[in-house]
C-alpha cells in the first residue's frame, strides 16, 4: 500500500505534465541513474565531503549541549523539556498500543502529500491535482526539485501547524496552560514525526532513490538534525554560542582524526 503510495507521489510530483497518459509512461523508471552524469557526481561529492562532514559535527556538538545540559536539574525539570516529555510519552502510547494505526497512518499520508503541496507553492509552482487516501497519495504539479522531493522528510507539518495554532491562541490566551500545550503538542509531533520517517524510508522510496538515495539521506539527516536543535534552543536546553564553540572544536577533531587516518593509510602502501 504505502509502496504505490510512494510510487504515485513520486510520479505526479516529477516535473511538467504533457499530458495524463503519457506522464507514467515517461517517468515510471526515472531513477538517480537517469540524471546527468555531472549532477550526480556533484551531489556524491556535495554529500561526501560537505554534508556528512556538517553532519558529524553537528551530532557531535548536539550530543554535547544534551551531556551539559543532563547535568543541570533546572533544564530537566523546566516547563518545556518536562511538557514536551508529556507529549512524547503520548505517542508513545499510541504508537504501542495499535489502537489508532489506521487514522495516524491516514494522517501521516495526508500531512505528506500536504507537505509537498507547501513545498511547490514555496516554490512558486502550481498544484492541480490532490489525493490522500489510506490506498496511498499524490499530487499532480508542474514543478519539481529537492525541496519539493524531500520536504516531507525533515519537516514536522502538524508540530508546525501546532505551532501556528498556538501562536494565535496565546495573543488571546497569554497562560502559562498556553505555554504547557505547546511544549506537549511539539512533544507529540516530533514524535509522530521521527517515528513515521524512520519507519518509511527503509520502504520504497522513490523522492529518496530519485535524488540519490545517498545524498538525499545525509541531507534530511541534517536537516532533522539542525530542526531538533532549534526545538531545543526553544525549550532553552542548548545555547547557541556554546554550541557553535563546540562545532568548532568537533570541526578540529573530525579534521585532525581524518587526517592520521589519511597518513596511517598512506602508510600502509609506502
Amino acid at each position: 500500500m504505502m509502496r504505490q503510495c510512494n510510487r504515485d507521489a513520486w510520479d505526479k510530483t516529477h516535473r511538467a505534465q504533457v499530458t495524463s497518459d503519457c506522464w507514467e509512461d515517461e517517468y515510471e523508471d526515472f531513477s538517480f541513474m537517469d540524471l546527468p552524469r555531472k549532477t550526480r557526481f556533484v551531489r556524491h561529492a556535495v554529500a561526501t565531503f560537505l554534508l556528512l562532514p556538517l553532519a558529524l559535527i553537528t551530532a557531535m556538538s548536539l550530543c554535547d549541549q544534551l551531556a551539559h545540559a543532563s547535568g543541570s536539574l533546572n533544564i530537566l525539570f523546566s516547563i518545556p523539556v518536562w511538557y514536551a516529555l508529556m507529549g512524547a510519552s503520548v505517542w508513545i502510547v499510541l504508537g504501542c498500543s495499535r489502537l489508532f494505526t489506521t487514522s495516524l497512518l491516514y494522517l501521516y499520508v495526508l500531512g505528506h502529500e500536504l507537505t509537498h503541496v507547501l513545498a511547490v507553492y514555496c516554490s512558486r509552482g502550481s498544484v492541480s491535482k490532490f489525493n490522500a487516501s489510506l490506498d496511498g497519495g499524490y499530487i499532480q504539479t508542474d514543478k519539481n526539485n529537492l525541496f519539493i522531493s524531500l520536504s516531507p522528510y525533515f519537516l514536522p507539518l502538524w508540530g508546525m501547524l501546532w505551532g501556528l495554532v498556538w501562536g494565535i491562541v496565546h495573543i488571546f490566551w497569554p497562560t502559562i496552560t498556553c505555554e504547557a500545550l505547546l511544549y506537549s503538542g511539539l512533544g507529540f509531533w516530533w514524535c509522530f514525526h521521527l517515528f513515521w520517517t524512520a519507519w518509511i524510508i527503509p520502504k520504497d522510496q522513490p523522492d529518496l532513490a530519485g535524488n540519490g538515495t545517498f545524498f538525499s539521506l545525509i541531507l534530511v539527516y541534517f536537516a532533522n538534525l539542525l530542526l531538533f536543535l532549534g526545538l531545543l534552543r526553544l525549550f532553552n536546553a542548548v545555547s547557541i554560542n556554546r554550541f557553535l564553540a563546540d562545532c568548532l572544536h568537533n570541526a578540529e577533531r573530525l579534521w585532525d582524526t581524518a587526517r592520521d587516518l589519511a597518513l596511517f593509510t598512506a602508510g600502509l602502501f609506502l
